[in-house]
């Protein structure tokens, strides 16, 4: 619909002018009606009409100047000059002021309707003309900035800005949507200009506060749910010509959205920046939490391991590929003591790594199958259902471990004082006293059936200290680890 407004000193002619026709019919809409050139110039500035019937004489402001000054404020409205008489001069200065038409009045209905018609054509094809050199500006400018972010080229149009402050941020699509779709949901008075590049798209806040550009991105990722996202900020301010350089930070943000999935805005700051490591045998502590099934531990352990890799920054691929190694160390070990365990093809691996697109997601299915794992072991824990059983036999496996009744209580969630008091009833030991009888019993075998040498014995018997070992064996024993050995030689000789 055309906006129309209606500008004349005299009543009848304003009503009649409202009235003579049903504007809506003809694609227009009445916005309203002025009495005089004053209160008509104001109603042009607030109602912005796209045509204007307007008086030539007027009490105070003409038409002429009304018209004039209209021009001269910018508005592209199109104006007929109304008259009561036929008047040559008037109708020069019309022309020269560049008006649409000049009507007599009282207006006559048939002269009218092939008017609004034909002005309402002139209207549609400027309009579309202006789209057009619209988009087609637009279209130069937004390659000129992204030549710029790409460190190719300044055009000397962004001369303007030399003196601005900008802040620049990036939206990373895991699959790219309609541009359309995206640019629906940007609402924001800060922000300046978008640019596409790939499936990034970039956007600059002229002037703007870090607070509030976080806060549009937490609305923007509400209304943008349905698509895999995430935003990339440089906290920092900064000019037109370090561009580029914000960029290529940007770039090494968006690689990272990988292993931070969960954060909404990502930052410098948000980094994990200590450095981090996974401690000396961790993969034996994942499977001891996988035997026991003590689900807190292994979420424990793979919250660690999410933390190591977004301390690291590595590149999607490797973390991908170190993660499949460390899942099959984990199911190597397990087997050993559990033959009869599934260990995943390499199908299925590739399977997992497929249908995960970020860190939590493949961590979250590596732990779900090792979960499994754990249900299909056939030991301690799944079969014994007294706790001090539990310990016996978890002892006969584990003996070689930095076992003691601290880590033993901690990994079965026991209060340490009540858990050595019932371990004495049942089995009659003193825990400490039960892991020395295992340890040198295995070591006896350890001697006699694998002829190891005697501080082989001890290290693989959970003894770093060789003399310590000596001593233990000695008292247990009645001889020494060397006498044993031969002694028993000599006996099966």
């Amino acid at each position: 619909m055309l906006k129309v407004l209606f500008i004349d000193d005299e009543p009848l002619i304003r009503e009649g002018l409202a009235s003579i026709i049903d504007w809506n019919d003809y694609g227009y809409q009445v916005v309203g009606t002025a009495e005089n050139g004053k209160v008509g110039l104001e109603k042009i500035r607030t109602l912005k009409p796209d045509v204007v019937f307007v008086d030539i004489r007027m009490p105070g402001l003409s038409g002429i100047d009304m018209v004039k000054q209209a021009k001269n404020e910018g508005y592209p409205c199109k104006f007929v000059v109304l008259s009561g008489y036929s008047n040559f001069s008037y109708a020069q200065q019309s022309i020269r002021l560049g008006m649409e038409s000049y009507l007599l009045k009282p207006v006559d209905e048939e002269e009218l309707i092939p008017l609004i018609r034909q002005l309402k054509e002139k209207c549609k094809s400027e309009y579309l003309l202006h789209s057009q050199i619209h988009e087609y500006e637009t279209m130069t400018e937004n390659e000129e900035w992204k030549q710029l972010l790409q460190g190719r080229k300044k055009h000397h149009r962004l001369n303007q800005y030399q003196n601005e402050t900008f802040h620049i941020a990036s939206v990373t699509f895991i699959e790219r949507p309609e541009k359309n779709w995206v640019e629906q949901k940007i609402e924001s008075d800060q922000l300046f200009k978008y640019i596409w590049i790939d499936q990034v798209m970039y956007l600059l806040f002229k002037n703007g506060e870090v607070a509030s550009i976080k806060r549009l991105f937490q609305s923007m990722s509400r209304l943008m749910a349905a698509k895999q996202h995430q935003f990339q900020l440089i906290e920092e301010g900064t000019t037109i010509e370090r561009l580029p350089d914000m960029v290529n930070q940007l770039k090494q943000l968006q690689h990272l959205h990988f292993s931070y999935s969960n954060t909404t805005v990502l930052s410098k700051q948000e980094l994990i920046s200590e450095k981090t490591s996974l401690p000396d045998g961790w993969v034996e502590e994942v499977c001891r939490s996988i035997e026991f099934e003590d689900d807190n531990k292994l979420d424990k352990y793979f919250e660690e391991m999410e933390k190591y890799y977004q301390a690291k920054q590595y590149q999607p691929q490797r973390i991908t590929a170190e993660l499949i190694e460390i899942t099959k160390d984990i199911y190597t070990i397990l087997s050993r003591a559990n033959q009869d365990i599934h260990i995943p093809s390499n199908e299925e691996m590739a399977n997992i790594i497929c249908a995960s697109q970020t860190l939590q997601q493949l961590l979250s299915s590596l732990k779900n199958q090792l979960s499994k794992a754990a249900s299909e072991i056939n030991g301690f824990a799944c079969n014994s259902e007294n706790t001090i059983e539990k310990i016996v036999e978890f002892v006969e496996k584990f003996y070689y471990k930095d076992l003691n009744l601290k880590v033993i209580a901690d990994l079965f969630s026991y209060n340490r004082s009540y858990l050595g008091k019932k371990f004495k009833k049942q089995t009659g030991y003193y825990f400490h006293q039960y892991l020395d009888i295992v340890r040198m019993e295995k070591a006896k075998y350890f001697l006699v059936e694998r002829e190891l040498k005697v501080y082989e014995v001890s290290e693989k018997v959970g003894y770093s200290n060789n003399d310590y070992f000596y001593k233990k064996f000695k008292r247990y024993a009645g001889v020494s680890p060397k006498e044993y050995q031969k002694n028993q030689r000599k006996q099966h000789a």
